[in-house]
């Protein structure tokens, strides 16, 4: 488990139709991998070398297992039909200068890697009078190895029947980034420099109210102006103050 579990930092969003989306540490967790993973420390030579003889004790001896925490978890969903789709969020509307009736910044969880970088998992909503915007982002910094940002876009437009959600994944070693490593401390700000790995985006359908939600993860959320939060609120800071 990462240094920092919130189980408690919750975001969920009803539809007066049924719909139901959620955002977890503990689900997102799941998609974490079991298994041994193909990268090492900047220091994992040196210290293999100074300790040849307990290393490979060691590797034999402890369970592999996903040390980045790395999820691509794109949240909870019920009540939705899922599609795939070839309309985009429209990220330039995003920016314009409009009322925020609403904000919040919550963290599911952390973790420092032993002080050999970050790895990070962490939720923001966004609510204008028109519409609202979320971000689920992960990120990743190993110091001096490499840098991960997967993120999970989901934007609704009041009175439209359905949510657009928009997964990406980036990643590079460090070697291949030619930009400040000042940028690296902001996923925001790196995440442009970062090659994209894969994508995926779909549209997410608010069906007709028949029994109660049973809860699938994978998805998201729900639709029109009545929207009811439920929000544990968090003390720990997440990555950083973008949500676009």
């Amino acid at each position: 488990m990462p240094d920092m579990v919130f189980p408690n930092n919750v975001l969920t969003l009803t539809h007066q139709e049924g719909a139901l989306m959620q955002f977890n540490a503990l689900d997102s967790l799941k998609y974490v991998s079991n298994g041994k993973i193909n990268i090492q420390l900047a220091c994992a030579e040196a210290w293999k070398e100074s300790r040849s003889e307990s290393s490979e004790y060691l590797e034999e001896k402890i369970k592999p297992f996903d040390w980045t925490f790395t999820t691509n978890y794109t949240g909870t969903i019920s009540g939705f039909e899922v599609e795939e789709t070839s309309e985009r969020i429209d990220i330039d509307k995003l920016r314009q200068k409009d009322k925020i009736m609403f904000y919040h910044d919550l963290t599911l969880f952390e973790d420092e890697l032993h002080d050999h970088g970050i790895a990070v998992n962490s939720i923001k909503i966004r609510v204008m009078p028109s519409s609202f915007f979320i971000l689920l982002r992960y990120f990743l910094r190993i110091d001096n190895v490499m840098l991960r940002i997967n993120d999970t876009r989901i934007y609704h437009e009041f009175g439209k029947n359905y949510l657009l959600r928009e997964y990406t994944s980036r990643e590079a070693k460090v070697r291949d980034i030619r930009v400040s490593p000042a940028l690296f401390l902001e996923p925001s700000a790196i995440a442009p420099h970062l090659p994209l790995i894969t994508s995926q985006y779909h549209k997410l359908i608010i069906s007709e109210k028949e029994e109660g939600p049973k809860l699938t993860e994978d998805t998201t959320e729900q639709n029109e102006t009545t929207i009811e939060e439920k929000i544990t609120q968090s003390d720990e800071p997440t990555a950083d103050n973008s949500i676009t």
